[in-house]
């Protein structure tokens, strides 16, 4: 498929959804409220301390007619006219990538679309890559194309307002992280579709020959510690002192088992100039193939697309990589051009270079973590104690609400201590808040005597106070270095949507690297990336002689040490043009190393590779603002936010202080109020959100469900299978009461009031996965093996109910054999029988399985199970 043909396959859709109309399931028609019912916004204040929100009554009730039919996943609708269920605006996303080289550049297209008989505007709250330079927006209504323009973010906000009161349709993005934007479209006329098309650039991650490009799907639920002060925005959250913007960054989550209704496509094309090698996508399904040109071409596979989870995608060349390159091309008129070095490590023997260190594991063990992603950490950690050195010293901390350590202090990396850590890091349980800035205090103090100290964090990220914890690292680090120590800071992200802007900054403050785990993955290559990593730093003391060429604004200011694996890109302004030989210097083992790389600096003008030219520029001002934003940790500080609103209104970068602002002038549609449309997002796959954000998810089971937004009580009828579970909820913030009646039960709290009413229930079914006796082969107890299986079972419950979409009446029964090795590690997974006759199933499962962990054998040898499950819809 030609790009051209490709890039427009990827014009599609993503979307916003509301604070105000509100929501049914997909299914059968239903009783719904009249119109007038429907026009009214159901917006409520978020209950600050015990003061309960008003809620308008009438409006509550246009939220009962909850619908979902027989084995699918419930989809959020709004109930509208008795007999209509309408969808929400977002229709879907659609994700175009170019990469070339190590650069991406991605064309994002949202489609929303207003199915009510009056104008709405949507607001959505988004996710992209936290390296990602965002240069480009143009809405398209019917035939008319708009380009955005960029403007300081309180001028484009007052663009935006005037327009949607005039009546005139506008769309505005605003950036509230590197990695999480808020997109608004007002004044969509009834019936009428928009397309939002976003355009970025960002660099790829390059480690050990490997290239990955990762697209966030879904902002999962962060953690707001600090008192509440108010609610200026359309998420969840109340803004809290800690977090003054936390109500900006905390979408609606659809509770667990529902859907929004908004599906996602991602093309991708990897133009890499040479043969590409070991395509993996351990994410996703896809359709691939290469044509003859060598342009590997990659899509989504049709049956793959929930949002609820990050892409990734990794591929090799088949070349080897040149120790040092550089790439040159002219930026905006007046502005001269942008160089961009890359160098890559020399290869050595780490082994022989590892002197005496200090290991602190620091595991995140809050309410979001509970489920898949704690377990992937607690099998990381196995992994990571079982490959300490003998020379090695560590301890292991958990954190969530409070702090646990294994050891009072480092212990020697002997027997007794891993054993004892191992034991630690098994009886830990998710629950509560993600208290990372404490646990950032405590791992990185007193470090021992003679020892460089190493911390890494394994964590989702789930915080909405990242400047806190990045300022404190740095300073935390920087005062080890005062001391004549060294610390260094490692972010391992574990989970399906990973807060990749805490992980790389965290890694960043801390003169570290960052490393990830997929919920499909085993840990054991991030752990074995980490090791590879600390055992030492290839090159230090990097510094750069450009050689007499005109070079200024070198980003990053200050180099860091290049360490193995993984190369050192640095960019730069050049005033004038020229050529000449630019001299990389460090220390390799204490002796001096120099790398000359020629460079020619293109005048304005000049042929130079079209892709690289168009993203060099864009590149080098969003990692200027990295750096200026990191003078943002200590506090405010008016010239950093001078700068980078400039270089924002220079290069039309979306930055904290700028954003995009496209308004169509040429038409009037409804009469400046618009009701708002706030689109809920999907909960990241294996986050329990009732965990990750107590208080804010209701569910009602039974097959019904109910979703508390802010400050907004919601009701629901729901019909799984045959029968139906409908109820009403009006209950206190603090408190989390359970109420019962027949088989429908309601869990808070939600959002205001104090009582809890349930009505009208009779018995629901939901889809059953049921295990039975297992039969064991080994010396490990029945029982025992059984308890492991209930706590993932879950995992086993989501194969099923995601294949029900596709195959509603699917039923069956499989076998399930693994092997569980001497240290308690599943090594070995096979389906012994199945009569369900589905190889997704089966081999979700078996995926699963795999890297499940269960007590090491009491008399050692492996320990052979078959375990029978039977499937039902009903």
């Amino acid at each position: 498929m030609p790009a051209r043909t490709a890039r427009r396959c990827a014009r599609t859709s993503i979307l916003p959804l509301a604070g105000l109309l509100l929501l049914a399931f997909a299914g059968p028609a239903g009783a719904g409220p009249d119109p007038d019912t429907i026009r009214r916004t159901l917006r409520a204040p978020t209950p600050i301390g015990d003061a309960p929100a008003a809620i308008d009554q009438a409006g509550l009730a246009a939220v009962r007619a909850v619908r979902t039919g027989p084995g699918r996943l419930p989809q959020l609708q709004v109930a509208v006219d008795g007999d209509a269920s309408l969808p929400l605006p977002l229709e879907s996303t659609r994700a175009f990538a170019e990469l070339t080289g190590y650069i991406a550049r991605v064309d994002v297209v949202q489609t929303y679309r207003n199915p009510f008989a009056e104008p709405i505007e949507a607001v959505y709250t988004f996710p992209l890559p936290e390296n990602s330079a965002v240069d480009d927006l143009t809405i398209r209504i019917a035939d008319r194309v708009i380009r955005a323009e960029i403007k300081k973010r309180d001028e484009a906000k007052k663009t935006y307002e005037d327009a949607k009161a005039a009546g005139h349709t506008a769309a505005l993005l605003e950036q509230e992280r590197p990695n999480i934007f808020t997109q608004s479209v007002a004044n969509i006329a009834p019936g009428e579709s928009i397309e939002v098309s976003i355009r970025y650039v960002q660099h790829l991650t390059f480690d050990a020959g490997t290239y990955e490009f990762v697209f966030p799907m879904v902002v999962g639920p962060r953690f707001m510690p600090g008192a509440p002060t108010g609610h200026a925005g359309s998420g969840w959250s109340p803004d809290t002192t800690d977090v003054p913007d936390a109500s900006r960054i905390s979408p609606p989550i659809v509770g667990a088992g529902m859907r929004t209704g908004h599906d996602i496509d991602v093309e991708v094309i990897v133009d890499a100039g040479l043969p590409v090698l070991d395509v993996q996508t351990p994410t996703h399904a896809v359709d691939a193939f290469a044509s003859s040109d060598g342009i590997v071409h990659l899509r989504l596979g049709e049956r793959d697309r929930i949002p609820n989870r990050d892409f990734v995608l990794r591929y090799a060349v088949g070349a080897e990589t040149p120790r040092a390159a550089a790439f040159a091309a002219p930026g905006p008129e007046g502005e001269g051009g942008v160089v961009s070095l890359m160098v890559q490590p020399p290869q050595l023997d780490l082994d022989a270079l590892v002197g005496a260190r200090e290991i602190v594991f620091v595991v995140d063990v809050s309410g979001s973590m509970s489920g898949v992603p704690l377990s992937q950490a607690k099998a990381a950690m196995r992994r990571a104690l079982r490959a300490l050195g003998p020379d090695d010293t560590f301890n292991v901390h958990t954190f969530a609400g409070h702090s646990a350590r294994a050891f009072d202090g480092p212990r020697p990396a002997n027997k007794t201590n891993i054993d004892h850590a191992l034991r630690f890091i098994d009886a830990a349980r998710a629950g509560g808040g993600t208290y990372l800035a404490e646990a950032v205090k405590h791992a990185l103090s007193d470090v021992g005597p003679g020892r460089h100290r190493y911390v890494v964090f394994l964590t989702d990220g789930y915080v909405g106070n990242e400047s806190e914890i990045f300022a404190h690292a740095e300073a935390l680090v920087r005062a080890q270095e005062k001391a004549g120590r060294k610390a260094r800071v490692f972010g391992m992200g574990i989970g399906s949507s990973v807060n990749r802007h805490l992980i790389e900054g965290l890694a960043k403050a801390g003169d570290g690297t960052a490393m990830y785990v997929l919920v499909d993955e085993m840990p054991d290559g991030a752990v074995d990336r980490f090791y590879r990593t600390i055992d030492h730093p290839v090159l230090t003391d990097v510094r750069i002689d450009w050689g007499g060429l005109a070079v200024e604004s070198v980003e990053p200011a200050v180099m860091p040490d290049l360490l193995a694996t993984q190369p050192l890109v640095v960019l730069a302004k050049y005033t004038e043009a020229g050529e000449g030989t630019v001299r990389i210097t460090g220390k390799l083992d204490g002796k001096d190393v120099t790398l000359p790389v020629k460079v020619s600096l293109p005048a304005p003008g000049a042929a130079v590779d079209r892709r690289k030219a168009a993203a060099l520029p864009s590149l080098w001002a969003r990692a200027r603002v990295e750096t200026l934003s990191r003078r943002l940790w200590q506090g405010h500080d008016a010239s950093a936010v001078e700068a980078i609103t400039a270089l924002g209104l220079t290069y039309r970068l979306v930055t904290a202080y700028t954003s995009f602002v496209a308004v169509d002038r040429s038409r009037v549609v409804g009469d400046g109020d618009p009701k708002t449309v706030v689109q809920p997002v999907e909960a990241p796959a294996g986050v329990d959100p009732a965990m990750a954000m107590p208080g804010q998810v209701v569910t009602l089971h039974g097959g019904g469900r109910a979703a508390g937004f802010g400050g907004l009580g919601l009701s629901g009828v729901g019909r799984g299978g045959g029968g139906y579970g409908r109820g009403s909820i009006r209950l206190k913030s603090r408190k989390a009461p359970r109420i019962r009646l027949g088989k429908a039960a309601v869990r808070g709290p939600v959002a205001s009031g104090d009582e809890g009413v349930l009505g009208d229930a009779s018995p629901a079914s939901r889809p059953q996965v049921a295990p039975a006796s297992p039969m064991v082969m080994g010396s490990l107890d029945k029982s025992i093996i059984q308890r492991v299986i209930r706590r993932h079972r879950h995992e086993i419950r989501y194969c099923y109910e995601k294949r029900l979409v596709a195959v509603p009446t699917l039923k069956g029964k499989l076998v399930l054999e693994f092997t569980i090795a001497a240290n308690g590690a599943v090594v070995a997974v096979q389906v012994k029988d199945s009569t369900l006759g589905d190889s997704e199933v089966e081999q979700c499962v078996a995926r699963r399985a795999k890297r499940w962990a269960f007590p090491a054998p009491k008399g050692g040898g492996v320990v052979v199970v078959r375990y029978p499950f039977a499937f039902s819809p009903e």
